[in-house]
């Protein structure tokens, strides 16, 4: 595909994107490094090649910073942990309010941070965490196809907090989260069981 689409063709960063995400889908099924190393380096240089304002970057950045959690969830390489953040909040900026992936931003950077919080406990981190994930909710009305997995990702966030600082109202909070969540996933849904 790359043969196809030559340094200075305009469909060059779209191709490597799309041959990258092949390496992320790799690397999730076989464990090779290797695959999720590439992966990173073809994001990068797809990123590269964007123009300032460029339609899809944010798209590009959001799966650079995809293939970097995997990476920190593999290696433990806090840097990467580092990067994922800087990039989602990127995207973030590059998706505002009004964008139709505004919540998917919201909830990839909630749960990059809290990860962040789960290694160094920085209380800041799952504060802006939560804050987020009640953002995302907002967007994510009863009835909504994620309302389910926004509301356990809340209420994980605000356990985890309780887990810290022992304010009861955390921990009621996220019950009563939980409780809505399994209320609102399908019956066949694999989490359910």
């Amino acid at each position: 595909m790359l043969k196809l689409c030559p340094l200075g063709h305009q469909c060059r960063p779209r191709a490597l994107d799309k041959l990258s995400w092949a390496l992320f889908e790799c690397f999730t099924q076989c464990g090779s490094i290797n695959d999720i190393d590439k992966s990173i380096r073809l994001h990068h240089e797809a990123i590269s090649l964007c123009s300032e304002g460029h339609a899809d970057c944010n798209d590009y950045l959001n799966n650079l910073a995809c293939s970097l959690q995997s990476h920190f969830n593999h290696e433990g390489q806090y840097r990467d942990l580092n990067e994922v953040i800087s990039m989602h909040e990127e995207v973030l900026r590059l998706r505002p309010v009004g964008h139709e992936s505004h919540d998917h931003s919201l909830g990839h950077l909630g749960r990059a941070l809290h990860t962040c919080f789960d290694h160094h406990g920085v209380i800041d981190d799952i504060n802006r965490a939560i804050s987020l994930h009640r953002e995302e909710l907002m967007l994510h009305p009863s009835g909504h196809p994620r309302c389910d997995t926004t509301l356990n990702n809340l209420a994980t966030a605000l356990n985890t907090r309780y887990d810290k600082l022992h304010v009861d109202e955390d921990l009621n909070e996220a019950i009563d989260l939980y409780r809505e969540s399994l209320r609102l996933m399908r019956h066949d849904h694999p989490e359910r069981h």
